[in-house]
């Protein structure tokens, strides 16, 4: 994969007075080539330097001959550190040497140098430390990380095929680190790097196009990567030549072109892309089939196997079966699908357009729903790369639950004379079939009703009785919660009283003249009054005066006036009190007594001329010439 270092022999001999000359580091290079004398050269520095003295180690000779401007010798001293870096042993020697930090920048700014072979040693050195994850941590840690990165991706760009291949091998190994793949992307000219990559896939050579699989691999790997590549501009270009470099006669090209095709369908874009294409998915179901005398090695087809699997489309399931467990809970079950090897299948369960359950399991309950509702329930099977259709929808209602409380609680607003009167209407959560409604008041349960009831006369209380009123409906799961409490009172008559009555004495000592007025508060229409005497009833009717005869001289008497109206209503007034007069007289005489008590004529004046008229006349019980018009209080 990666490119042996160029050695240049020299013609001649060069003298030297310090150091290592070019022949000696040609020499040099030929021999770490081998194993057992590359761990001996690096142990050399170790097993002759002496305690205190000044004695320059290989690795610093090496980095100061890097800088020489014999292009030869800066050519020897590269490839001479590429073969060291060959081996785990001499990369972790590298790293370890105090001159590296100097050394990383130098091979950085020789992956640019016109010396083609100078170029390309130091690409290859940065190539093979990448193999180890302390080389890469070696080079992201450094302070000229950047430009070093830099560097790669121009010498990935240029015309040198060799510094260009072994940078192509570097940024591929670096894509597949996440802080490495991050610097990268994030950088102006990684767009030219693609397209230089893209270039290589159809290179002649095989290196450069098994690089280049390399290095899209990686890329296609990471999420964003993955994006990168598919919304380039060349990514058709790309996806046409990877397909064909499945049948490369070089192997490690065609298993790295089958690697990056399975990293494209490994994310769902990816899948979709290579449906669509013209020819990957018919190419890869081909090679599959092994027809056209194509025949792939095992390992290679197992690849692309997968790959035609993945693009496959996942099943529809069947709709789940769903059982309800309670009012509020439902369990699903499904039959799964035979994962493809290497993915991972889940399932989602939707609840209407709302998922509710993901995961790898074929069971679940769903909970946090309502009670006696109806739902409606898909499935589907999902994999990292694709998305099955949903099944068909599967219908399920919910054990019925308690109601919850009645609406609009309400009492009719008008007290009642020994009731109250309420009303409601449906829960807003009846959470099954409704089958009545229990009445409670303060706190016992004084009525069901049936469903088709919205109102209850509570009957049968005290006047001025205060009631707390709740309502809860029921269903076949039993009762619901109450209503919100409300307040209610029957009716209370002292609310309406009507005035005192008005007496006077001006008809005789053993009279008193008695008359009213309606009710200032109306309470209902007026059957009749009731005049009470010292506790007993003297008149009843619809007049509103009447004389009081045969009365003791002088004795006081208590009148109330009862007001009763069409609905049996009885309101009476505070009573009012009044002495018979002191000498019997006769009506005539009476009305003309010029010495009548002058508050009882006041009194008498005060009242309308129609009952005045009325009281005048010598009679016990005063009538109306003509009915008159009920009156409401």
């Amino acid at each position: 994969m990666l490119s042996q270092p160029f050695k240049y022999t020299p013609s001649r001999s060069t003298d030297f007075e310090i150091g290592l000359t070019e022949s000696v580091v040609h020499i040099l290079g030929t021999i770490v080539e081998h194993p057992r004398c590359r761990q001996y050269v690096l142990e050399v520095p170790r097993n002759t330097a002496t305690v205190g003295q000044n004695n320059p180690t290989l690795f610093t000779a090496l980095v100061n001959m890097l800088m020489s401007d014999d292009k030869n010798v800066v050519m020897n001293s590269a490839g001479t550190i590429a073969n060291i870096a060959e081996s785990p042993e001499g990369r972790l020697w590298i790293l370890q040497q105090a001159a590296f930090d100097d050394a990383l920048p130098i091979l950085g700014v020789l992956t640019v140098d016109p010396h083609q072979w100078a170029a390309s040693n130091a690409a290859l050195v940065i190539a093979r430390l990448t193999l180890s994850q302390e080389g890469i941590v070696k080079i992201l840690s450094h302070e000229r990380c950047s430009f070093v990165l830099t560097n790669l991706c121009v010498s990935l760009c240029g015309h040198n095929p060799g510094s260009s291949m072994n940078s192509a091998f570097a940024v591929g190994r670096l894509l597949e680190r996440e802080d490495a793949r991050s610097k990268l992307l994030a950088m102006k000219n990684f767009k030219n790097t693609m397209t230089a990559l893209t270039k290589m896939l159809y290179n002649k050579e095989s290196g450069p196009r098994k690089n280049a699989c390399f290095a899209f691999s990686c890329l296609a790997n990471s999420k964003e990567g993955h994006s990168r590549l598919l919304g380039n501009v060349n990514s058709e270009l790309i996806l046409d030549q990877l397909v064909r470099l499945i049948t490369d006669p070089d192997d490690e090209t065609a298993w790295f072109a089958a690697v990056t095709l399975r990293a494209v369908s490994s994310q769902k874009e990816g899948v979709f892309r290579l449906r669509d294409h013209k020819s990957v998915f018919s190419v890869l179901k081909k090679l599959c089939k092994e027809t056209g005398g194509v025949k792939l090695k095992s390992d290679l087809l197992k690849e692309v196997k997968l790959t035609v699997e993945i693009l496959g489309k996942l099943p529809k399931l069947a709709p789940p079966i769903l059982t309800s467990i309670d009012e509020f809970s439902v369990s699903a079950r499904w039959d799964g699908v035979i994962a493809t090897p290497g993915s991972r299948t889940s399932y989602q369960l939707f609840q209407g357009c709302t998922c509710v359950y993901q995961g790898s399991k074929t069971s679940v309950k769903v909970s946090n729903l309502r009670p006696f509702t109806s739902y409606v329930f898909r499935i589907r099977a999902t994999n990292s790369s694709d998305e099955g259709p949903y099944s068909g929808p599967a219908l399920i209602t919910t054990n019925e639950g308690v109601p919850g409380p009645p609406a609009e609680v309400s009492s009719d607003g008008k007290p009642i004379h020994n009731a109250v009167k309420i009303m409601w209407s449906r829960p807003p959560s009846p959470n099954g079939t409704l089958t009545g409604y229990n009445i409670y008041a303060n706190g016992e349960r004084v009525a069901v009703v049936g469903i088709d009831k919205f109102s209850y006369t509570i009957k049968d209380q005290p006047h001025s009785k205060s009631l707390v009123i709740q309502i809860a409906a029921t269903t076949k799961a039993g009762e619901g919660e109450k209503s919100s409490p409300i307040t209610c009172s029957t009716l209370n008559l002292s609310d309406y009283p009507p005035k005192k009555p008005i007496l006077s004495t001006s008809g005789g000592s053993n009279e008193i003249n008695v008359s009213w007025i309606d009710p200032p508060k109306q309470l209902g229409l007026i059957d009749h009054y009731e005049l009470v005497m010292n506790g007993e009833v003297v008149y009843t009717g619809k007049d509103q005066g009447f004389r009081v005869s045969n009365l003791e001289p002088l004795k006081e008497y208590t009148f109330n006036i009862r007001v009763v109206t069409a609905e049996g209503y009885v309101v009476e007034s505070e009573p009012a009190k009044k002495r018979a007069g002191s000498k019997v007289v006769s009506s005539k005489e009476g009305m003309e007594d010029e010495d009548s008590d002058l508050t009882d004529a006041q009194e008498f004046r005060s009242l309308s001329p129609d009952i005045a008229k009325s009281l005048s006349e010598d009679r016990e019980i005063i009538k109306p010439k003509k009915k008159k018009k009920s009156r409401f209080v």
